[in-house]
């Protein structure tokens, strides 16, 4: 025996017993630990919850093999045994059980021994805290031996060395080898609820339950007779149960219905079952909006407490039956020394589809996680042909991942590409040969300039939008000085409604200016504009409608945000929520407008050639502006192929789907087309 053990028996009676039945978790009026979980609906709810929640989450078993590599084990001793841990329950009915038992006594006990009839070799079972009679040898710490009988009145006791056992206990003061129930703190709010509804029930049971009584006139004669016969009739027929229950009754000799309000006061019950509703949840440290959500409660609010729950609550919980199994279980049964469980709670945090996929779609592009595994981890098959294609601004333009948009710092992509459209860089043709050196072929060119009269138009549409805005916004934030926020916005604004109005505002525009330009370059180009499918582009346009009056509001929002705050000196323009809408009306209406004719030029110009020219065509990035960003006055005559992209990672000037905001506000570069000769 260890010299640390032998002295800690040393220091105690030989052959301590302890006796646990009965006295495990003292009872509240009469009533045990089981008729409280049977009766008490708020305690029930609590441990229900919890118990149910950590079973729903996988218990997967891995081998280690280095500090940055491990295998997930399916079908060892460990996760069959886990998996089916003895005939009459399921790896969730253990896990469960177990967490009911801890809830309830602060204490889980599972007996592990040999099964010749299981698939692992091994079972377990769940030995319930109020069998347990006995634990006998304690060094202060642990016990050597526990004894238990089942409460259905079987004569003898069975005793099995605690070796065999996996213990799950909590911690109990002075008392180190047992454990202190949840329950014990609950004792006064239990018995004031109890207490609370006996009363309830006696109010009930012993109050009057009149709902009115008939008047009947004095000085009209009634025999004993007739005020039988009548009482009888009104029994009878429109009492409980009668032929004409629910019905009206027809009164004699002047009698009168007069109706009687009986309101047992409930003195502040509701107050006292919301009071043990929060004390029960706080015992088991879980926030009761999680399990009774208020009237008040957001989705945001729902998502952040679901969140929460298996961040913060149940983790404890989820690392102690880790840790216990990892430390007992596993050596018990003769587990790999590498193999080790833990429960999965990226099942429970996981987002919705789109966050998964764009999660996912991010990782791939990465380099810690292989696009097989991605696949793997959608419970997708393996692709036949080993891999799938990794997409041109990843394999090429050297991205972290699909969805960025702009190579690193002082990156310059290749101007060709050797894959696409046939061309190959020892090809002489004049195509590949301004591809090599950067520069636009010679040959039929249009270019993407936006007409006026979209410029104007979009302006017009912009200014009336600001106009019917500044209505609503300005009255509601006088409303409320201090507006209280939703969902991350100010009560006052309606991010949803502005970007749909202004979009829906736009896109008439758009889709006339759209159309004049792609089939102005098509002339240019010697194509009969006749060919355009303009129905074909009316999906994309919206999308970008909708896009730019996210950016347009987004840009308002905050300058309204800054100038409600005070953030904005008192001279500068926009520092109050009227001259914020004033800037809009006036300037920031006529570079928006600008901006958008821009790119709605540029885009209709590359969307013809990719329609109707042929796939030789080049694009060229041109700066108009007299005074261009220093990025785009880099890109001046950059040439590429009509599918390629440019080396910012834009397809055209102003495009907002691969640029950030501050790269498309006020740009006004165009794209140029040419079909070489």
């Amino acid at each position: 025996m260890p010299l640390l053990a032998s002295i800690l028996r040393s220091m105690l009676p030989s052959g301590t017993r302890v006796v646990v039945s009965g006295a495990a978790v003292r009872g509240v009026m009469g009533k045990s630990v089981e008729d409280l979980y049977a009766e008490q609906p708020h305690l029930r709810t609590v441990v229900d919850f919890i118990a149910q929640n950590v079973a729903g989450l996988p218990l997967k078993c891995y081998i280690r093999r280095s500090d940055s590599d491990r295998e997930r084990d399916t079908t060892g001793a460990l996760p069959l045994l886990l998996r089916n841990p003895n005939p009459v329950m399921t790896g969730y009915d253990l896990i469960y059980q177990t967490l009911m038992e801890w809830c309830l006594y602060g204490r889980a006990t599972w007996l592990v021994g040999r099964s010749s009839s299981s698939e692992s070799g091994w079972e377990i079972r769940l030995i319930p805290t109020a069998w347990i009679t006995s634990k006998d040898g304690s060094d202060g710490f642990s016990y050597d031996q526990l004894s238990f009988r089942p409460t259905d009145g079987a004569a003898s006791t069975v005793s099995v060395p605690t070796s065999q056992c996996v213990m799950f206990c909590s911690y109990k003061p002075g008392e180190p080898a047992n454990a202190l129930s949840p329950v014990e703190s609950l004792r006064q709010t239990l018995a004031e609820q109890m207490e609370a509804q006996e009363f309830r029930r006696g109010v009930w049971a012993n109050a009057a339950r009149i709902t009115g009584y008939i008047a009947r006139p004095a000085g009209v004669d009634w025999t004993e007779a007739g005020a039988t016969r009548f009482r009888e009739d009104i029994k009878n027929n429109w009492g409980r149960g009668g032929s004409r229950s629910g019905g009206t009754p027809v009164l004699e000799d002047g009698m009168t219905y007069q109706p009687v309000e009986y309101n047992a006061r409930e003195k502040d019950w509701a107050a006292g079952v919301q009071l043990s509703r929060e004390d029960v949840a706080a015992a088991y440290h879980i926030n009761p909006s999680v399990i009774w959500p208020g009237s008040g409660q957001t989705y945001a609010s729902a998502k952040d407490n679901a969140r929460s729950l298996y961040a913060d609550t149940l983790m404890p919980l989820l690392t102690m039956i880790a840790q216990r199994v990892n430390k007992d279980l596993l050596p018990m049964i003769g587990a790999p020394a590498a193999e080790y469980v833990e429960f999965d709670i990226r099942a429970k945090l996981q987002g919705s589809f789109e966050e998964q996929a764009s999660a996912l779609q991010s990782a791939v592009g990465g380099p810690w996680m292989s696009r097989e595994e991605a696949r793997g981890l959608m419970n997708m098959p393996a692709e036949p042909a080993g891999d799938l294609i990794v997409p041109l601004n990843v394999l090429v333009g050297g991205l972290a991942s699909p969805n960025d948009t702009a190579p690193k710092s002082g990156y310059v992509m290749e101007p060709w590409q050797p894959a696409e459209k046939g061309h190959d860089p020892a090809c002489g043709c004049p195509s590949c040969a301004s591809l090599k050196s950067g520069e636009a072929p010679d040959g039929l060119k249009a270019s993407g300039h936006p007409a006026d009269e979209d410029v104007s138009a979009y302006e017009s549409a912009l200014r009336a939008f600001y106009r019917r805005q500044r209505k609503s916004v300005l009255s509601r934030i006088g409303a409320k000085s201090a507006p209280a926020r939703k969902d991350g916005e100010p009560a006052w604004w309606d991010a949803e409604r502005w970007d749909r109005e202004l979009a829906e505002d736009l896109m008439d525009s758009i889709m006339a200016g759209s159309e004049r330009a792609a089939k102005s370059a098509l002339e240019a180009l010697g194509i009969d504009p006749a060919l355009y499918d303009v129905p074909r582009t009316r999906n994309f346009l919206l999308a970008l409608a909708r896009s730019r009056a996210a950016q347009i509001n987004a840009v308002t929002l905050a300058q309204l945000e800054a100038a409600v705050d005070g953030e904005v000196g008192e001279d500068a323009e926009g520092s109050t929520p009227e001259g914020v809408f004033d800037k809009a009306e006036g300037s920031r209406a006529a570079q928006q407008a600008q901006s958008l004719a821009t790119a709605i030029a540029g885009w209709s110009v590359l969307e013809a050639s990719r329609q109707c020219a042929p796939s030789t065509a080049m694009k060229t990035w041109n700066t108009t502006s007299s005074s261009p960003r220093a990025s785009h006055r880099r890109m001046d005559g950059e040439t590429v192929p009509i599918d390629s992209k440019f080396s910012n990672g834009a397809d055209w000037p102003g495009d907002s789907t691969a640029l950030p905001v501050e790269d498309v506000a006020n740009c006004r570069c165009e794209v140029t087309v040419t079909i070489p000769d």
